[in-house]
């Protein structure tokens, strides 16, 4: 799919990479993530980055457990934890950080989109990789909730590469690359 291309993402970049379904797009997200097997060539990533997937794991157990995943809960206090909750627009899972549930099960396709969300805001990564990652949100919250995530790669001194369909999204983005390719 990109033989002989090379893909940069800067410092303050906000990109967005567009595409027919079936062009490649996650699979590109899989392989700059490390995760798919059949990729060739370099990577270079910062350590300090944070995929958020279309569908996102939670494991079952407590609210806190699933927003600090997969670092130990205890790395974070009771009252970042609220606070990333209340920034990704889930207020009301603020008080909840000892509910135990199956959290990929309970919340629906947005709010675990936004519980997600809430991990990045929490862990304040410098380059956030977000594959669709609002594509169930309605405009008003995926526009909030893409505000706050340029905010924090701004404000971090990294970036964003976004995979997205929606026009929501790509008004948020600087550049724009186009996958043509289909499987």
């Amino acid at each position: 799919m990109l033989a002989g291309v090379a893909l940069q993402l800067g410092q303050g970049d906000h990109i967005l990479l567009q595409g027919p379904s079936g062009s490649g797009k996650s699979t590109l997200f899989r392989s700059i993530a490390g995760i798919w097997p059949f990729a060739s060539g370099q990577v270079i990533r910062d350590a300090d980055a944070m995929f958020i997937p279309q569908h996102p794991y939670f494991p079952n157990g407590s609210l806190r457990e699933a927003l600090a995943y997969p670092e130990p809960t205890g790395r974070y206090s009771d009252e970042e934890m609220a606070a990333a909750l209340t920034e990704a627009l889930l207020p009301d899972l603020a008080t909840a950080l000892d509910r135990v549930d199956a959290w990929g099960q309970k919340l629906s396709g947005g709010e675990q989109q936004r519980l997600a969300v809430a991990r990045v805001l929490l862990k304040k990564p410098r380059w956030v990789f977000a594959d669709e990652a609002t594509s169930a949100m309605d405009t008003p919250t995926e526009e909030a909730v893409y505000r706050k995530l340029l905010a924090l790669v701004d404000a971090t001194g990294g970036g964003i590469l976004s995979i997205a369909h929606r026009a929501t999204v790509a008004a948020f983005q600087d550049r724009r690359l186009r996958s043509c390719a289909s499987r």
